[in-house]
């Protein structure tokens, strides 16, 4: 069966921005089926409507697929996996944080119920959190309590910011090598 990744973007972003279409020619190269996902009403998200558009288009969940999320798609991605009763093979969050951010109260919705941390870490045998030290959206401190939550490997970096391609990255090799670690 072909490894899936799904990569899930952030609030005002889309499946163009980012890393994210050099991150999916690097991993269909590999031989995966990626899937960028284009969030509806992204500069207006919604929790429920996300949801819904992630039921819509990953019918099936199984063990070799790969998750992907940043900033927002952190927290849409984890109520997602909360609600699946099989295992997937990975998850990555990069900038991800599961509280309320005092800089963006309209998104508090996402993170007003915390997703069931104990399912996900019974289905989900290999996670990850990224976050670069010099964030100026979700502090560093908001995805370090994320990969605490999740007991998840927690790599920090540098000079990244909000992982964003106003801040000049549009590739993104930490999150490439995790998943070719993920897929050994």
């Amino acid at each position: 069966m072909q490894k899936r990744v799904f990569i899930t973007h952030g609030y005002t972003a889309n499946s163009q921005k980012h890393w994210f279409p050099w991150l999916k020619v690097r991993l269909e190269n590999e031989g995966f089926s990626v899937k960028v996902f284009d969030m509806p009403e992204a500069d207006k998200p919604n929790p429920a409507i996300w949801l819904a558009h992630h039921r819509a288009n990953i019918p099936n969940v199984s063990p070799q697929d790969i998750f992907i999320g940043h900033s927002l798609g952190c927290i849409a991605t984890l109520r997602f996996l909360a609600q699946q009763n099989r295992s997937v093979g990975g998850l990555i969050l990069v900038a991800g944080f599961d509280q309320a951010l005092p800089n963006l109260p309209e998104l508090n919705d996402f993170t007003a119920q915390q997703p069931d941390y104990a399912a996900i870490i019974r289905r989900i045998p290999q996670r990850t959190v990224i976050a670069s030290l010099d964030d100026n959206v979700v502090n560093p401190a908001f995805s370090e309590q994320l990969a605490a939550n999740l007991q998840a490997k927690y790599i920090t970096t540098q000079g990244y910011k909000h992982f964003t391609e106003h801040h000049g990255v549009t590739q993104l090799p930490l999150v490439y090598d995790e998943i070719m670690a993920f897929a050994r």
